[in-house]
C-alpha cells in the first residue's frame, strides 16, 4: 500500500508540471520587459554634450572633432542663373547674280572677309557696254532734236504773235492769222514729243548703266564668305547664288530661358557675359531682346543677345552659356558651398558656438535658405545666420549638435607655406 501511495503522488506531481512551466515563462517575460524599460529610461536621462555635460567633453561626452572654419561675409550681389544656347549670325545671305552672263572673274574665296560694296564676281559685260555706248549716242541725237524743236516752236510762236498784232490792224487776213496759230501749236506739240523722247532714251541709258553695274556682284554688307558656288567661266542666270556670306562685327546668342526666369530678365538688366563652351571666348552683351514665343514642349523662352565680335573669335553654331541676371541686386550672406549640408530637416550648416574661456566651442546646427550658388560659394538669406559668424566648412559631415570642436581657420591652413624637408645626407 505505501508503494502504491508514492506512485500515486508521483503521478500527481507530473500532472501539475504544465501549469508551473507557464507561470515560470510569464515571470521571465515580465522580468525582461522591466529590464528593458529601465534601460531605455536610463539612456534617455543620460546627458549629451552641450546639455548638462561639460563643453570640453568630459568622460561621459563625445570626443572633440577637428574641423576647419570660415567667416560669414555679407555681399551685395545680383542673382544669376546659368542658361545655354547657340550663336547665330545677325545676317546671313545667299548673294545672287542680278544679270545673266558668264563669270569672268571670282574675287573671293571661302573664309575671306569682305566689306560692303567689295566685288565678289565680275560677269562678262561687253554687250552691255556696247549697248550703253549706242544709247549715249541716241541721247545726244535726241538732245539735238529737242534743241531744234525748241527753235521751231519759238519761231512759230513769234510769228503767231506778230500776225496777231497785224490782224488787229487789219494788215493781214484772218486766214493768215489762224494759219500762224496752227503752226505755233504744231511746233509746241513737236517740242513736247522731242522732250519726251529725250527723257525716254535717257531712262533707257540709265537702265543700261544699272545693268552694267549689276554685272559685278558686290557684297551687301561687311561679312565673311562661308560658301562659294561659282567658278570662272560658268554661266549665271539671274537669281542664281554665287556665294553665301555671314555678317561680322556683331553676332547673336540665342539663349533658352526657363519660363520661371523669363520675367526676371528685365529686372536683372545689366552687364552680363556670354561664354563659348568649347573655346572659352567670351563677349559682353551690347543689347538684348526677349522673344515672347514659348516652346510648348520644353517650356523655354528665347532671349536674343547681341555680342560684339570685332576680333572674329566667335562663330555661328557654337554652343554658349550665360550667367543670366534674373533679379535686382540685393544683400545676401556668402558662405563656402562645402559648409552647406542637407538633412531630413532641410538645408543646414554648423555654426561654431563659443562656450566661454577655458572651454571648447560646440557645434550648433542652423537651417539656412540658399538662394543660389556661384563660384564655389552659396548665397543665403540673413536670419539665424549673421555676418561675422564662424561656420564649419570641413569636417561637418560627422558633427552633431553639441559636439565639442577643435576649430581652425580654413584660410590659414590653405595658405600655409609648404614644409621644407631637409635633404638626406
Amino acid at each position: 500500500m505505501p508503494e502504491s501511495a508514492e506512485s500515486q503522488e508521483g503521478t500527481t506531481r507530473k500532472s501539475g508540471n504544465p501549469a508551473g512551466v507557464a507561470v515560470f515563462w510569464i515571470l521571465l517575460v515580465v522580468a525582461v520587459a522591466a529590464s528593458a524599460w529601465w534601460g531605455i529610461r536610463a539612456l534617455r536621462e543620460t546627458p549629451v554634450a552641450g546639455e548638462g555635460a561639460q563643453a570640453g567633453g568630459g568622460p561621459s561626452g563625445p570626443p572633440p572633432a577637428t574641423v576647419l572654419t570660415s567667416i560669414v561675409v555679407e555681399e551685395s550681389i545680383r542673382e544669376q542663373r546659368r542658361v545655354t544656347g547657340s550663336l547665330r549670325a545677325r545676317k546671313r545671305s545667299n548673294v545672287t547674280a542680278r544679270e545673266a552672263g558668264a563669270a569672268e572673274e571670282v574675287h573671293v574665296d571661302v573664309g575671306m572677309s569682305v566689306a560692303a560694296g567689295d566685288p565678289i564676281v565680275s560677269l562678262d559685260a561687253r554687250k552691255l557696254r556696247a549697248e550703253g555706248r549706242e544709247l549715249e549716242a541716241r541721247v545726244t541725237s535726241a538732245a539735238a532734236v529737242v534743241e531744234q524743236r525748241k527753235a521751231e516752236e519759238e519761231r512759230a510762236r513769234t510769228d503767231f504773235e506778230r500776225k496777231g498784232r497785224l490782224f488787229e490792224q487789219r494788215a493781214v487776213s484772218e486766214t493768215e492769222y489762224l494759219d500762224a496759230g496752227e503752226a505755233a501749236s504744231v511746233a509746241e506739240a513737236r517740242l513736247r514729243e522731242a522732250e519726251d523722247a529725250y527723257v525716254a532714251i535717257q531712262s533707257t541709258l540709265e537702265l543700261a548703266r544699272v545693268r552694267l553695274d549689276d554685272m559685278v556682284v558686290k557684297a551687301p554688307f561687311d561679312g565673311r564668305i562661308v560658301t562659294r558656288d561659282v567658278d570662272p567661266g560658268e554661266w549665271l542666270a539671274p537669281g542664281e547664288t554665287v556665294v553665301t556670306m555671314i555678317s561680322t562685327g556683331e553676332i547673336e546668342a540665342w539663349l533658352n530661358v526657363p519660363e520661371r526666369f523669363f520675367s526676371g530678365v528685365e529686372a536683372g538688366n545689366g552687364a552680363w557675359t556670354i561664354v563659348a563652351d568649347g573655346s572659352g571666348v567670351s563677349g559682353d552683351v551690347k543689347s538684348y531682346r526677349r522673344v515672347s514665343d514659348i516652346d510648348p514642349v520644353t517650356r523655354l523662352f528665347p532671349v536674343v543677345a547681341v555680342l560684339d565680335d570685332r576680333e572674329g573669335l566667335l562663330a555661328p553654331g557654337q554652343s554658349v552659356y550665360a550667367e543670366l541676371p534674373v533679379a535686382s541686386e540685393e544683400t545676401l550672406l556668402r558662405i563656402p558651398v562645402d559648409a552647406v549640408g542637407t538633412s531630413f530637416a532641410g538645408t543646414v550648416i554648423f555654426r561654431v558656438q563659443d562656450q566661454g574661456e577655458g572651454e571648447l566651442p560646440i557645434a550648433e546646427k542652423i537651417p539656412v535658405a540658399v538662394r543660389f550658388r556661384r563660384g564655389g560659394f552659396a548665397y543665403v538669406e540673413p536670419g539665424a545666420l549673421q555676418p561675422g559668424d564662424r561656420i564649419v566648412v570641413e569636417g561637418n559631415e560627422r558633427l552633431f549638435p553639441g559636439t565639442p570642436l577643435m576649430a581652425e581657420d580654413a584660410s590659414a591652413v590653405r595658405t600655409a607655406p609648404p614644409i621644407e624637408v631637409a635633404p638626406q645626407p
